[in-house]
């Protein structure tokens, strides 16, 4: 709340005050999250590959699920509706900036590969550290609260405080800025289809349908509300891009992106060690810190349904299902974004640059430019409304499940109602009042003690995996 009222005040004042902030903090621990990030990768392969991997979480009053169910809830708890907007517009900002720097065909290459490189595995070692650290401390010790003071055995009321405002706060920032850019995208997807302006009346319907749905979910619960939620988005994704690679131009698609994954394995080491550019400290640095802001939320819903799972199955199924699912959206998506800007049908970089286009209604053009374009809009809205409400029907479990005094309590239904509403009604008036930047430069700050919270929970695994093993 005082967050909100510090941006409300002054939404203009506030943005650009934070940036400052921001900047100055991403380039003074650009190091750290660069080089700090893939040691965590490295860590976590060493440990799924050693003979603790082998290691069973066995959580107490927690149901078990089939493989399948359990990737697509952890897909679609990772993932909202965010990466289908940057699958289309990332590569954008990318080849703006590297194109005044190199000839156009490398400039090309490195846009389509940052945007993999960004949502792949170093993204989702970073969302699985908390998943076992919490598992493994859940396994020894059934009665732990799943919040960072829980799983660290903190005793001191003052850093026991200090704790849990970092992790409530980390993820009430990560689904503000999530909401914050999904929601405009939502409204003009159903502005296009119905031929109707964009008004602050149909931004609120759509925020009232989703939060509709994702508080109905949430409220149910993980067995008969995120589960199917999630079962039936990761079908309709899958239908949905395989149609537009298939409608779309399928040759140019395919080619593009054999020759990025390519690209990216022999480049990956460089692009993760890479400091100092504009895109390093602009864009790789803001990833990580979003990744970390939101770790804490995906590893508490992932664990809740990791019960069974042993630690290989975790670190291994989690980092490359995320990193493939991601890598399927973006190399579809931007392929076909580029290609109508190498035909001169949306010169999207000119556009965006100009300011003569916003990025939601670039997503919209592009979705919309293939054959029987409005109904992959409508798909398009059915996808991303369900994928909205499967992240933050997740968001309201996860902060519900917190508030309970050991991790085996069932949360109360009423406290995920009330934080699914919580959820909304923060974004939402910072949307209506332009403060969605501010919580993005909010959010990057709140990850900075992250880093060191990070370094506990690896020190707390290595403890825990030893423990356990002897018992």
């Amino acid at each position: 709340m005082l967050l909100s009222i510090f941006v409300l005040l002054d939404p203009e004042l506030s943005s650009k005050f934070l940036f400052e902030i921001y900047y100055a903090l991403s380039k003074y621990f650009e190091d750290i999250f660069i080089y700090g990030s893939f040691i965590l990768l490295l860590f976590l392969f060493i440990l799924a590959i050693s003979k603790h991997g082998s290691i069973e979480l066995n959580l107490r009053n927690k149901p078990k699920y089939s493989f399948a169910s359990w990737s697509s809830m952890l897909f679609a708890a990772g993932i909202g509706a965010t990466l289908l907007y940057w699958s289309t517009v990332e590569w954008i900002d990318y080849y703006n900036i590297l194109n005044s720097q190199k000839n156009e065909n490398i400039s090309l290459m490195y846009a389509r590969t940052y945007p993999v490189f960004h949502w792949g595995f170093t993204a989702w070692a970073i969302y699985c550290l908390p998943v076992v650290a919490f598992g493994l401390a859940m396994t020894k010790n059934p009665d732990s609260r799943l919040t960072f003071s829980g799983i660290l055995n903190s005793n001191n009321k003052f850093i026991k405080l200090l704790l849990d405002i970092l992790f409530v706060g980390a993820i009430i920032c990560g689904a503000g800025v999530g909401l914050g850019l999904s929601f405009p995208l939502i409204s003009s997807v159903i502005s296009k289809i119905f031929l109707i302006e964009r008004s602050i009346f149909l931004d609120i319907f759509t925020i009232f349908i989703c939060s509709s749905i994702f508080a109905t979910s949430a409220y149910v619960g993980v067995q008969r509300g995120i589960k199917r939620l999630s079962n039936i988005n990761i079908i309709l994704v899958i239908i949905f891009l395989l149609l537009v690679l298939l409608v779309g131009p399928s040759s140019y698609i395919l080619e593009n992106s054999s020759k990025t994954i390519i690209f990216y394995f022999k480049e990956y080491i460089n692009l993760s060690l890479t400091t100092g550019t504009e895109i390093s400290i602009d864009w790789t640095v803001f990833y990580w810190a979003w990744w970390y802001a939101l770790a804490p939320m995906v590893g508490t819903f992932l664990v809740n349904i990791s019960n069974g799972k042993t630690l290989r199955q975790i670190i291994l199924g989690t980092i490359f299902i995320g990193s493939i699912g991601c890598a399927l959206s973006m190399l579809i998506l931007s392929n076909l974004s580029i290609y109508l800007y190498e035909i001169n049908a949306l010169d999207a970089p000119t556009l965006l640059q100009d300011k003569t286009m916003t990025r939601d209604s670039l997503v919209v053009n592009t979705i919309s430019s293939l054959s029987y374009g409005k109904y992959f809009l409508i798909s398009f809205a059915i996808i991303l409304i369900i994928f909205l409400c499967t992240t933050y029907d997740s968001a309201s479990y996860v902060l519900a499940s917190a508030s309970m005094n050991n991790s085996s309590m069932e949360s109360s239904k009423s406290l995920r109602l009330l934080f699914a509403f919580m959820l909304v009604i923060q974004p939402t008036l910072l949307m209506f009042l332009n403060g969605v930047d501010s919580f993005k430069w909010i959010m990057v700050i709140f990850s900075i003690p992250l880093l060191l919270i990070n370094v506990l929970l690896i020190v707390s695994i290595i403890k825990n995996v030893y423990t356990i093993k002897r018992s």
